[in-house]
């Protein structure tokens, strides 16, 4: 992967040291909170995986998007080929890779209550569990949010508002929407959950979604960069998402700039996208034709605290780290998160 060799040779001699270690990686169940008075009667699973014996001073935080879960940012499939986990700790980052509440490992609460604002205060208590030491016995000094889609979108929200990492990546998460697509295979493509073998016997109420079977390449994937091995790994650990999740996306892109979450996004942020991705890209919605192009019009949304950097990965869809330029992405990712919070 000579890409991912352009981000090792900026690693610092610990984390070098560290890279050769192998992978150590713990679960944690941690309780948290829907709401900011509620009691933390809810669960959030997450692993924790390193290499070497001390554990990093930076930890990256792994939030997955919609109908997805933490096996996201490490598909069991292409021999780490497509584990953002993998690469991410061998340049010496501690990662924790999380299933968001009402997803995977994760309390499956009534849908109502799977919404933005309370699986923003859920991945607030995880912070700040991480931070404090509650997960490991040894807190973290820095935190980098990594998001893919809902999951960057859930980072508008929570960063926001609590201001409690050290800086943002922003994968797949544009601020216009390509309609036309959201209409044609979006949301044609997703219904009741209970309807699908995969969650038939999880009692789920109706609010849960999830796509319908081998749609998946259709909505979130470009022929290009797809490959067939990642698609049906993609297919086999697919997940749920809310309906109130989807309306309050409706409501939370309708922001105008001026208004938008992301102007409460004071850390550097690096927005990384999929120059092909049919969710966003296209002459009726945003302008993906280069990275200066996006970067133009996304920073009316965000402070210039932000120190915004974008960057388009060519000939690739919605999911950046499951598409066959997953190294260069996570090259990208890995080489600016050096940049602006180093392992150690």
């Amino acid at each position: 992967m000579p890409v991912l060799l352009a981000a090792l040779v900026l690693v610092p001699a610990e984390s070098a040291s560290a890279s050769l270690a192998s992978m150590h990686c713990t679960q944690h169940t941690l309780p948290v909170r829907l709401s900011e008075t509620g009691a933390a009667s809810y669960s959030m699973w997450g692993e924790l995986c390193y290499r070497g014996p001390r554990q990093p001073r930076t930890v990256q935080l792994l939030v997955h998007g919609a109908g997805y879960n933490h096996v996201y940012f490490d598909i069991p499939y292409g021999n780490g080929y497509y584990s953002y986990v993998r690469a991410a700790t061998l340049v010496g980052y501690a990662t924790f890779n999380v299933d968001r509440i009402g997803t995977g490992r994760s309390s499956h609460p009534v849908s109502p209550l799977v919404n933005i604002a309370g699986g923003s205060v859920a991945l607030h208590d995880a912070i700040t569990a991480l931070r404090s030491g509650a997960v490991s016995g040894t807190g973290f000094g820095k935190v980098i949010w990594v998001g893919h889609s809902y999951g960057s979108i859930y980072g508008w929200k929570e960063i926001s508002t609590y201001h409690d990492v050290d800086a943002f990546i922003n994968t797949a998460a544009l601020h216009v929407f390509n309609q036309p697509h959201l209409n044609a295979n979006i949301f044609p493509n997703f219904y009741g959950a209970s309807s699908d073998p995969a969650f038939a016997g999880l009692g789920l109420d109706p609010g849960y979604l999830t796509s319908k079977p081998d749609m998946r390449h259709l909505m979130y994937y470009v022929p290009e960069t797809s490959d067939a091995g990642a698609l049906a790994a993609d297919e086999a650990n697919k997940d749920v998402v809310s309906y109130t999740q989807l309306t309050d996306l409706a409501a939370i892109v309708a922001l105008p700039p001026a208004s938008a979450l992301t102007q409460g996004v004071t850390v550097p942020t690096l927005i990384l996208n999929g120059q092909a991705d049919p969710m966003h890209c296209s002459a009726v919605a945003e302008d993906c034709t280069s990275s200066e192009v996006v970067q133009q019009f996304e920073s009316q949304y965000y402070p210039p605290q932000a120190q915004l950097r974008t960057v388009l990965i060519p000939k690739t869809g919605h999911n950046t780290v499951t598409s066959t330029t997953s190294p260069y992405s996570t090259a990208v990712m890995l080489a600016w998160s050096l940049s602006v919070a180093a392992p150690y």
